[in-house]
């Protein structure tokens, strides 16, 4: 099979957001909309959710994401939100076996509340895949500040014996406190993605 695209699913409270810039803020205007419709208690939010969903789509698009599935909630006054993206990349040094990817993957310990970084494998496709889990900074568009997140990547080599290209699927959210619940759930997710092609 020759992978010419793929397939992922997210939960269904989640949703996928148009990232391409010629299409996404009608579309985020028609889910925002949608969404209202289906959890009034979001009215208040609307403006910070149509913000929140903007920018999403934006730093996925600009950082190479041709999916990307999100949650936003309203919970005690306060917007919760979690995304996952799926991008294309080229494999480190050319070489994409899942085998080979792991040495070029980097772990730094936990101290304190400073960032940190775990490197482990995930299990895609029945086969275990690099995969690293930890709090990082992510710089916000146009380097208006940072925020700090809890980040997990999965490399998922493309099919192939000698594959050069990785699927790289990214769970982030900013909230700490939930670190063990957005692992299970971001694990959940990259389970289900698929390759499609001819």
């Amino acid at each position: 099979m020759t992978a010419t695209g793929f397939e992922i699913t997210v939960p269904g409270a989640w949703f996928e957001i148009e990232l391409h810039p010629d299409a996404r803020n009608a579309a985020i205007n028609t889910l925002v909309s949608e969404r209202l419709r289906e959890v009034p208690d979001l009215y208040e939010h609307r403006s910070a959710l149509s913000k929140v969903l903007r920018e999403t789509a934006r730093r996925a698009w600009d950082g190479g994401a041709r999916f990307c599935g999100t949650m936003v909630a309203g919970f005690d006054g306060a917007v919760l939100t979690a995304t996952v993206t799926v991008t294309i990349v080229d494999a480190p040094h050319g070489e994409g076996a899942a085998d080979t990817i792991g040495p070029h993957l980097t772990a730094v310990p936990r101290r304190g509340d400073s960032t940190w970084r775990e490197v482990t494998t995930g299990e895609v496709l029945g086969t275990k895949v690099p995969r690293t889990w930890g709090v990082d900074d992510v710089t916000l568009p146009d380097g208006v500040g940072w925020i700090r997140a809890l980040i997990m990547q999965t490399f998922v080599p493309f099919p192939g014996p000698n594959p050069t290209r990785v699927a790289l699927i990214t769970g982030s959210s900013p909230l700490l406190a939930l670190e063990t619940e957005f692992h299970e759930v971001f694990d959940a997710i990259t389970g289900t993605f698929r390759f499609t092609g001819n």
